[in-house]
């Protein structure tokens, strides 16, 4: 026959749902904020070729933030590939 629990062995059992329900939820922010942070990047990144397409100036500028922000060699090769570095 199993005993009946002690109100510390409740509230501990309390403490792990909470403690899961929290880590549940900080996940669900932490994914949220991820996915606004690309959405960000997409629009941003698209208004600025966008408006490159149209202004040499603007142009000119994306490509002298690309070449001094883009350092990984496979994303360098690629941004020469399209014609952007």
């Amino acid at each position: 026959m199993q005993m009946p629990k002690t109100k510390l062995e409740l509230l501990k059992e309390k403490r792990a749902r909470l403690q899961a329900r929290i880590a549940e939820i900080e996940a669900k922010g932490k994914a949220q904020t991820r996915k606004e942070d690309t959405r960000l990047k997409v629009i941003a990144g698209a208004a600025c070729l966008a408006d490159a397409a149209m202004h040499e100036e603007t142009q000119r500028m994306v490509r002298g933030i690309l070449d001094r922000a883009v350092k990984a060699p496979r994303d360098r090769d690629f941004l020469k590939s399209k014609g952007w570095l």
